[in-house]
């Protein structure tokens, strides 16, 4: 007597559910994470460019034979509307002819986000605003620093670049994705305090 199966037993639908269960819980997370993983390394990219930039403006301001001398307006990078300090890193766009302040980025809270608009070329944005921040990609924000270690002054020498679309705090220490800048090391870096 022979016996023709034409279909599958009820344990073996049971362990084919279990598997394609199991398979789920561990690669759902993975596929998931893909948009945080892109939005990190964008911004990271974004870092890297401010970075390349900025090394090529202190390399056209060495050039120029600026050594330990500010520069108002560099010829020939970024539309010649950027601004140097005294050891060749941007400080913004928005400085007179007299240097009243050499150390700090530019003139008021709005000199990060216009540094950000003249050096680099991208559709992302920045307001120094943050009622605006649904309106932009980044607040930019400058922030104090104490050079000497001895209380000389607050001098305005960071910015500080929250993204907006994710994690938004008006904290950079709290906000989930920030950008700085630090106009004496010319050291642009990525932190994900997420």
């Amino acid at each position: 007597m022979s016996f023709s199966r034409n279909g599958f037993t009820l344990i073996e639908l049971a362990v084919v559910i279990v598997i394609l269960a199991v398979l789920t819980v561990i690669a759902a997370p993975r596929f998931l994470n893909l948009n945080a993983d892109a939005r990190e390394s964008m911004l990271r990219g974004v870092a890297a460019e401010m970075q390349q930039s900025i090394n090529f403006g202190h390399h056209k301001w060495a050039i120029e034979g600026r050594s330990n001398q500010p520069q108002i307006d560099l010829p020939n990078y970024a539309n010649g509307e950027v601004d140097f300090n005294d050891v060749g890193f941007p400080i913004g766009t928005t400085k007179q002819a007299v240097f009243r302040a050499p150390y700090n980025i530019g003139s008021g809270e709005v000199a990060c986000s216009l540094l950000f608009d003249a050096i680099l070329v991208t559709s992302l944005t920045a307001t120094r605003n943050y009622n605006q921040a649904d309106n932009f990609d980044f607040v930019a924000r400058r922030t104090s620093t104490d050079l000497t270690g001895e209380n000389d002054g607050p001098y305005q020498t960071k910015c500080h670049y929250i993204y907006t679309k994710d994690g938004f705090d008006r904290d950079p220490e709290v906000a989930t994705h920030v950008i700085w800048y630090n106009s004496r090391t010319g050291n642009v870096y990525y932190v994900n305090n997420g």
